[in-house]
């Protein structure tokens, strides 16, 4: 996949302690380290997701959802999503 480059600006307390904790988080650059915090919260995310689709599909009655409740569920699981 090709790399995109997104330049991020920092103020001096923020970039100091960005700095000082790539250094002992042993990565080799601050982008590294941005790219690691991406990627944690991208997996955050997706296991939030995952764990609310499990419990989702435990609590779900049989059968498929009249259209009233599968509106009521989406619009649950959007508003859920936006509060995170």
């Amino acid at each position: 996949m090709k790399a995109v480059s997104v330049h991020v600006s920092l103020n001096p307390e923020l970039a100091e302690f960005a700095k000082n904790d790539s250094r002992s988080g042993a990565f080799d650059s601050v982008g590294d380290y941005v790219r690691d915090l991406i990627r944690r919260r991208r997996e955050e995310q997706i296991a939030a997701d995952v764990a609310l689709l499990q419990s989702a599909i435990q609590d779900a009655p049989a059968g498929d959802p009249a259209e009233s409740e599968f509106r009521e569920i989406y619009r649950s699981a959007k508003a859920s999503r936006r509060r995170r």
